[in-house]
């Protein structure tokens, strides 16, 4: 199977910027222009798509999928990754693709605009709308460990070359993991197992909320521990391998995230700060309905609560109270 692996910056639908969907995690030039060539890999462009990657030197090494190859090759599995809070994961792919060693020039309507002005980016891969699959920016959950040998940490294009132990599993989960979303089936391959959890006293939205979120960091490979009944500012524990997070859940009936403003108690608000590395903060909307969890992880540089799967953030509005007594 000829296959590729290539880094994209993270946006819900690649098929240009908007003010609810612009490109983050891109390395140095994204966070430079506030773009990326890479930010219509997803649109449809008459029955193609084209997808563009940073490839060193604007060059992919296609004789390393096909020997024989000169200016192209074809049948390619194009598999995108990108960074989400978990690290980087498979974002979607591009089945039966056509791989050019050189970037092409674009069609004439391949263009968005950015700040006034139209930008017209090239592309390296092209392929039939009908075999390309974006998954929705909740249900991208499959991790790729790129600092591991094989698996190319330090390049925009990788070829999984490597015979090792892990790069062969790796690439026999890949498929399944294709298989089973082409099938509609969104569920991880790397579940975590759920501690025992008082669920009878919990109000239906609480409970709702707490399973949803429950399910969510299992769907991503961790151990989840309800500690509810702590009073330690925050309502799960959950653990992969060295990494611990601190989770406060929050669930509503309120059909739209936009329309929930939710509130910490002084416990919560003190950890989430003490804690801002570890602390996640998510919120569970329509939970009578169609429930989704929002995760929201600490931005120092927005410092705000920031949501990379929606790219939506938390406004902070701090309070003061008191406690009020009579005096004797």
């Amino acid at each position: 199977m000829k296959l590729i692996i290539c880094n994209v910056a993270w946006m819900k639908n690649y098929e240009g910027i908007t003010d609810e969907d612009y490109p983050i995690n891109g390395g140095r030039f994204v966070k430079e222009h506030g773009y990326g060539h890479e930010v219509l890999n997803f649109k449809k462009n008459g029955k193609y798509v084209y997808g563009y990657v940073q490839a060193t030197k604007g060059t992919i090494n296609i004789k390393r999928l096909d020997p024989n190859a000169d200016h192209h090759t074809e049948n390619v599995l194009v598999v995108w990754r990108a960074k989400s809070t978990e690290g980087s994961v498979v974002i979607g792919w591009y089945k039966a693709a056509r791989v050019y060693r050189n970037e092409q020039k674009p069609p004439e309507s391949r263009k968005f605009n950015y700040k006034d002005r139209t930008i017209s980016p090239g592309y390296h891969i092209r392929a039939l709308s009908k075999n390309v699959t974006l998954i929705p920016p909740d249900k991208r959950i499959f991790p790729i460990p790129v600092t591991h040998k094989g698996f190319g940490s330090q390049s925009f294009v990788t070829y999984l070359a490597n015979n090792n132990d892990e790069v062969i599993e790796f690439k026999k989960q890949l498929k399944q993991y294709i298989d089973d979303i082409t099938n509609g089936n969104y569920s991880s391959p790397f579940k975590g197992r759920r501690k025992p959890i008082d669920q009878e006293r919990k109000l239906i939205i609480e409970k709702t909320a707490i399973d949803k979120t429950i399910e969510y960091y299992q769907e991503r490979g961790y151990d989840v521990k309800s500690c509810e009944k702590d009073n330690i500012g925050y309502d799960l524990r959950a653990t992969k391998r060295r990494t611990e997070l601190y989770i406060e859940v929050k669930g509503t009936s309120v059909m739209s995230i936009k329309d929930i403003s939710i509130g910490l108690t002084p416990n919560e608000y003190k950890k989430s700060k003490n804690s801002y590395r570890k602390y996640r903060i998510c919120i569970v909307p329509n939970a009578l309905g169609e429930a989704i969890v929002y995760e929201f992880k600490w931005d120092s540089s927005k410092e705000k609560w920031f949501s990379v799967n929606f790219l939506i953030e938390l406004d902070i509005h701090e309070m003061v109270s008191a406690n009020l007594k009579v005096s004797e």
